[in-house]
């Protein structure tokens, strides 16, 4: 055997070596060639832009806390609503005690919910000298102006089957507040979490709201064209046209209860008392529960929110307007409906995605605006606007009461922005990565 035959023997790979060189290439050729799928595209690219990730993220946190808001009330046995006036602009990380006049409150209500019961602790009290009443019927009050640890070994020594109750309301006279008070000495970090509740809700609404008004003016305009184009953009740039903070300032001033009022003068002409009493429960359960501001402000928002989608949407359906499958919907004896529904709708999903997110943003600096001027979420509904109002006379006396509202909503606004624009560079078809 020759040199060049022994050096091509040796150099020359086995037949089990060739078969997994060539299993290997083919699955990783198989792993490359794989289509993916639209929404696998959009999430892998969406989770390249950080900003956008850490966006949603805060958004789904302080969601999860406007949705938890009756549980953290629960488990801080705290009340958003509870007054008091003597512990009023109290700073971060305070622990506050109840006051003698609310202990007594609380102790006369027990009293006169359970009268024997209380006949029963006020002799025990007297019998085992805890206390020393000037009358036997103050001895229960003062027992509850003891130090609290002192009351509560004290209940250890009674036969009483309200232990647990007692033991609960003197622990209710014991509070820590987060972070702090406000001017009526209510808790701050409830009525925030309250306030997160308001705010995204109307930011939310609005922006789903304007989306959908918008959706359908721009499609209607973009696709018949002609008269109806030119008369709904008409409307529209005259809309936009329009000073925003000024006439939602307007709008605002106008009293509901009024045209509400109104409204009902007219069903009863129309449809005689039953139109009549229908339109007054309506106008009731409006009214009711003191959410006149909420729905108002909703209101005005999406009346003054949709013409940028509206023209967003018209631009895009004009583009698909001429698209060869449109053409073929039309040959093939499609409606209009259903051309706009199945065919139109989903190629404007993605930038109205956008625009929907973006809006958020927008609808929440709009209500804090109102609140904050006083226009719009109405005390004693707390939002992070009239929650700034309320401290713009306080800023040197109690700071912390503007900056953690300002705060909160600097972070939800800047979040729902970088969400938008990561949907933005996800959803593009020209993006170069794909």
């Amino acid at each position: 055997m020759s040199i060049n035959q022994e050096t091509e023997n040796t150099f020359q790979p086995s037949p089990g070596h060739t078969t997994i060189s060539e299993n290997a290439k083919s699955e990783a050729l198989k792993e490359i060639e794989k289509a993916q799928s639209f929404t696998d595209i959009v999430w892998t690219q969406f989770k390249e832009h950080r900003a956008a990730v850490f966006g949603a993220y805060t958004i789904i946190a302080f969601i999860l806390i406007a949705l938890l808001a009756p549980v953290l009330e629960w488990a801080t046995g705290i009340n958003s609503e509870t007054q008091n006036v003597f512990n009023r602009y109290k700073p971060p990380f305070s622990r506050i005690t109840a006051n003698q006049d609310a202990k007594e409150s609380a102790i006369q209500s027990f009293i006169q919910k359970n009268p024997e019961e209380a006949l029963s602790l006020q002799n025990q009290l007297i019998e085992k000298n805890i206390v020393q009443p000037i009358r036997p019927e103050d001895a229960l009050y003062d027992w509850v102006n003891l130090q609290s640890d002192v009351a509560l070994s004290a209940l250890s020594k009674l036969n009483t089957q309200k232990t647990k109750e007692l033991q609960s309301m003197v622990h209710s006279f014991e509070s820590f507040h987060l972070f702090g008070t406000d001017e009526l000495g209510r808790d701050v970090f409830m009525r925030l979490v309250y306030g997160t509740r308001v705010s995204i809700s109307v930011g939310i609404l609005v922006a789903l709201v304007s989306a959908i008004i918008g959706l359908i003016i721009g499609s209607i305009a973009g696709y018949y064209g002609g008269v109806i184009d030119t008369l709904l953009m008409r409307v529209t740039d005259s809309l936009l046209s329009l000073p925003t903070i000024p006439v939602l300032v307007v709008v605002a001033a106008i009293d509901l209860k009024k045209v509400l009022g109104g409204l009902v003068n007219i069903c009863q002409s129309l449809f005689g008392q039953i139109g009549a009493q229908t339109a007054q429960g309506l106008v009731d359960s409006i009214f009711s529960g003191g959410k006149e501001s909420i729905y108002k402000l909703i209101f005005i928002l999406c009346l003054f929110s949709w013409m940028t989608v509206a023209r967003l949407v018209r631009g895009s359906i004009l583009s698909l307007r001429e698209r060869e499958f449109i053409l073929a919907s039309k040959t093939l004896g499609a409606t209009d409906f259903t051309i706009i529904i199945r065919h139109m709708f989903p190629n404007v999903i993605a930038p109205l995605l956008v625009s929907v997110t973006l809006g958020v943003g927008d609808s929440i600096l709009s209500e804090a605006a109102l609140s904050y001027l006083g226009l719009g979420i109405q005390p004693p509904t707390p939002s992070w606007g009239n929650m700034l109002f309320n401290a713009q006379e306080l800023i040197y006396q109690a700071p912390f009461l503007a900056i953690l509202p300002g705060i909160l909503i600097f972070l939800i606004v800047v979040s729902f922005n970088f969400l938008g624009d990561g949907l933005q560079d996800a959803i593009d078809p020209k993006t170069v990565k794909r």
